[in-house]
């Protein structure tokens, strides 16, 4: 994967449904852990094979200074408001079809780089639950850390 400027990418956050807020990035970075388990099998006490175990959630984290926020219907809505269902996003969907399964976003990353000829690029990081908010007024940041319902993200181009 190529180096992504987060200053050419907008960062979607997006229900279940049709709605979404884009948070514009002036600095940061987004970054993704994929894991599996994988076990080891003996045969009379020498490593002989491995098998895959059971999936493992991927990981992501966001870490910002945002420039402005736009929403699909226009009003205001924060990023806070949109991972917690609140304000101007209590009327939101969660992300999971399962109506057991608590509150959760899809985190989309869309690259359009400033370069011609090099293709768009969407991240799409399904059903994020996040699991730590933190926030740095001196900074201007915002880090969110979560897990996805998924092992890995959706990558298209073009």
């Amino acid at each position: 994967m190529a180096q992504i400027d987060l200053r050419n990418a907008t960062i979607r956050i997006a229900d279940g449904g049709s709605n979404h807020i884009d948070v514009h990035i002036g600095e940061g970075d987004l970054a993704y852990s994929e894991k599996r388990q994988v076990d080891f099998v003996k045969a009379r006490g020498a490593l002989d094979t491995a098998r895959e175990n059971e999936e493992v959630p991927m990981e992501v984290s966001l870490l910002a200074v945002w420039e402005h926020i736009t929403s699909a219907a226009g009003e205001t809505i924060t990023i806070e408001d949109a991972l917690k269902r609140r304000n101007g996003a209590s009327a939101w969907v969660s992300a999971s079809a399962d109506p057991l399964a608590p509150y959760c976003v899809n985190l989309i990353l869309i690259d359009t780089p400033a370069c011609s000829g090099v293709l768009k690029e969407t991240l799409v990081f399904p059903q994020l639950h996040y699991i730590e908010l933190a926030h740095s007024l001196k900074d201007g940041t915002i880090a969110i850390k979560g897990t996805c319902n998924a092992t890995e993200p959706t990558v298209t181009r073009g």
